[in-house]
């Protein structure tokens, strides 16, 4: 009884994977109960995320103490570079029964991330229904449907009965990847609609299947873009999607959860594309990548931004006399380029949201800028009124050259902000989309970059404005 309360209160004291000592601890001291109850406690993500600080022979020591299911499992939740490893140092007998095991998908995704020659030699240790389907998933190009979807699904032909469809889901349910829905098909393995197991389960034993399926069916084509794949299971709120090939027949299905992976790393790379950094999303976490990369990714825009810093200034010094004049027009400069940049940011953002989703195309551009003009002119009246009484409210009894008033100046400022927000909610609708019209690198159209250029143009409708009103 002692034992098994000092071995639960081991197990339960590692709950961060830096304290990677105490699982090599345990493994040298071959305190091998301790670690199962660990594993068994846990589910096969967190385990991956402890094992895949460790060494690959340590991996391979715990993963050896349960059972192969749940080995493989865990084994499909670790890094890409680790199982790669793992399976380049693994004896042939371990790792063939460890990739039948697999689901076909992750199975295919490790066969495209291995060297040619142990790809080859991994080929020969799976029988040969296995091979095919690694070959055949395999062939599809990356990014597409083809290339993410899993064979492991369930499939009935429309003349069967539903007593023997039971019996033929109840047969397979162990490897396929959900029965929730199984997929109907003519004799030629075209795809004709779909039954859900709780209407086969409603039904009578001696109906058939095309009696109780559903024919209005959402489905992908194997070239199409995974984004687009992944969308429609959001869309539809979709267990699974199946994918076709050219003439229509069943070849496979995309999970939610490959689906909400996709949409993820979408998100990532838009938020990179937004914030001005270049590259490719990286599979390695943020702590696992060095700080140079960090670097390189962001240096380039940063050193441009200062540049246009520099114009700004240059700006500045064209308008010091009018500087000079009336001091007062300096502190309500911060006031215009923010409320500038933050209306920009967020044309961009939406305008960028929607060319995400598709639900916006380079030739909207026109009803892009109409919208924007009028979702710009009912912004510049609030906030330019608002302007106008702040003006009045906070610098009342401020020092006023003769020939100038309060309410002018205020006017002046009102005005300028009305105008710098139709320019850059305009611009910054603008940009995203024709950056994409004319191929041009998405970072272009980042908020950052497009912070600075609004800047730029709002000091000069400033102080524009200015001298066109005050005559400064």
């Amino acid at each position: 009884m002692h034992e098994n309360i000092k071995r639960n209160e081991e197990a339960a004291e590692m709950k961060n994977p830096i304290l990677i000592p105490e699982l090599r601890e345990l493994l040298r001291k071959r305190r091998f109960s301790v670690l199962r109850e660990f594993i068994e406690e846990r589910h096969e993500r967190e385990i991956a995320e402890y094992l895949g600080l460790l060494r690959p022979d340590e991996i391979l020591k715990i993963l050896n103490l349960v059972d192969l299911y749940r080995r493989a499992e865990i084994f499909s939740y670790l890094d890409m570079d680790v199982q790669v490893a793992l399976v380049s140092g693994e004896s042939k007998k371990n790792i063939a029964e460890l990739l039948m095991q697999m689901s076909p998908d992750d199975r295919a995704d490790l066969f495209q991330h291995l060297e040619k020659d142990i790809a080859d030699r991994l080929l020969l240790l799976l029988p040969l229904n296995e091979r095919l389907d690694v070959i055949r998933l395999t062939s599809y190009l990356e990014e597409t449907a083809g290339a993410i979807m899993t064979t492991d699904y369930a499939t009935l032909l429309e003349t069967d009965r539903v007593e023997q469809a039971i019996k033929k889901l109840r047969k397979e349910a162990p490897s396929k990847e959900t029965i929730y829905y199984s997929y109907v098909t003519d004799e030629a393995g075209r795809l004709i609609g779909f039954v859900s197991l709780r209407n086969l389960i409603l039904a009578r034993p001696r109906q058939r299947v095309e009696s109780v399926m559903k024919r209005d069916i959402k489905y992908a084509h194997v070239d199409d873009d995974q984004e687009k794949a992944a969308r429609m299971i959001a869309e539809y709120d979709l267990i699974a999607l199946p994918v076709v090939d050219l003439n229509e027949r069943l070849v496979g299905i995309i999970t939610y959860d490959d689906a909400i992976d996709i949409i993820r790393d979408e998100q990532t790379e838009d938020m990179e594309r937004l914030m001005a950094i270049s590259g490719a999303v990286e599979d390695k976490p943020y702590l696992d990548i060095p700080a140079v990369t960090h670097f390189k990714k962001r240096v380039v825009w940063v050193v441009i931004l200062a540049v246009l810093g520099l114009v700004s200034g240059l700006i500045i010094e064209g308008f010091k006399d009018a500087l000079e004049k009336l001091i007062i027009l300096t502190f309500y400069m911060p006031l215009l380029a923010a409320t500038g940049g933050n209306t920009g940011s967020q044309s961009a953002t939406v305008v960028l949201r929607a060319i995400a989703l598709n639900q916006l195309h380079p030739e909207d551009i026109g009803r892009v800028v109409l919208k924007e003009f009028v979702v710009s002119a009912m912004l510049c009246v609030c906030l330019g009124a608002l302007t106008y009484g702040r003006v009045l409210l906070l610098s009342h009894g401020a020092d006023i050259p003769p020939h100038f008033t309060l309410s002018s100046i205020a006017a002046v400022i009102s005005i300028a902000l009305a105008v710098q927000v139709v320019w850059s909610t305009v611009f910054g609708a603008v940009i995203p989309i024709a950056a994409i019209k004319l191929k041009l690198d998405p970072a272009v159209i980042s908020s950052p970059t497009l912070a600075t250029l609004v800047d730029m143009g709002g000091i000069t409708i400033y102080f524009t404005i200015a001298r066109l009103i005050l005559g400064i």
